[in-house]
């Protein structure tokens, strides 16, 4: 037994034991796409008021917004950027996301904009959930949720949204998958919900019952909640230093 004075800690349950484990170094995930070392990563400012991208962001159509993507990825010489997690943005500005009391701004995943038909592979060993297509305007479009089990026996989530259409007819709920294999590739506006190519990628600890309707955004009043339900899944993009893929602050810019 543990040796007198040590206090005995309980095991952690659910949501916190997950959290732990993706945080702790026995984490280990395959690439979801593949990455070159040598670039450094580009992540972009893609919050309210963010000229990031060279223009404000505030009702741009996708086709422009995709140009303004391109154009900073092409100056960087980046095959792949990033959006981040936690950000409070203004894009969001279809029906989909103003229904009800108060708009959807905080992004409860991670963007990772690169080009049209890019494989993507699954990070971990799991079974697919669910398969579907969002079609509605700036919804996921064609989207996966893979369910996990950590060492310890605990379910989570994973959700890849903006998907290539053949993710429909490759992936069946109930089959099981490998890290490392092939899970799919980016989709392409204006069948991945009309957005510029990307993927948003998604950690949820628990689905909720809520299936393919799972939020990838969260109302500013009730974000605490969602981003707990989803936490910053910088783990998943070791070659990306987590501080810059939370969106929560501006880094001491003022907003």
């Amino acid at each position: 037994g543990p040796a007198a004075g040590v206090a005995m800690k309980p095991p952690m349950t659910g949501v916190a034991a997950v959290r732990a484990w993706l945080e702790s170094d026995e984490f280990i995930a395959e690439p979801i796409v593949a990455v070159d070392g040598k670039q450094a990563p580009l992540v972009f400012d893609l919050g309210e008021g963010s000229l990031d991208l060279g223009e404000p962001l505030d009702g741009l159509d996708t086709a422009r917004f995709s140009q303004l993507v391109e154009r900073s990825m092409q100056q960087h010489k980046v095959r792949i950027a990033y959006g981040r997690w936690g950000e409070r943005r203004a894009l969001y500005k279809s029906e989909h996301f103003t229904a009800g009391n108060e708009a959807r701004t905080v992004h409860l995943g991670i963007d990772v904009f690169c080009a049209p038909r890019t494989q993507l592979a699954a990070p971990l060993d799991g079974i697919v959930d669910i398969v579907a297509n969002n079609a509605r305007e700036l919804d996921y479009g064609p989207m996966a949720i893979l369910k996990h089990t950590t060492p310890g026996g605990q379910t989570f989530w994973t959700l890849y949204g903006h998907l290539g259409e053949e993710c429909l007819s490759g992936l069946r709920s109930g089959m099981p998958i490998g890290a490392g294999e092939r899970l799919g590739t980016v989709g392409a506006p204006p069948t991945n919900g009309n957005w510029p190519p990307h993927l948003h990628f998604q950690v949820i600890l628990d689905l909720l019952d809520l299936g393919r309707e799972f939020p990838g955004v969260a109302a500013a009043s009730e974000q605490d909640r969602w981003l707990s339900l989803s936490p910053n899944p910088a783990c998943f993009f070791p070659q990306v230093n987590a501080e810059l893929l939370d969106g929560r602050s501006r880094f001491g810019k003022p907003g």
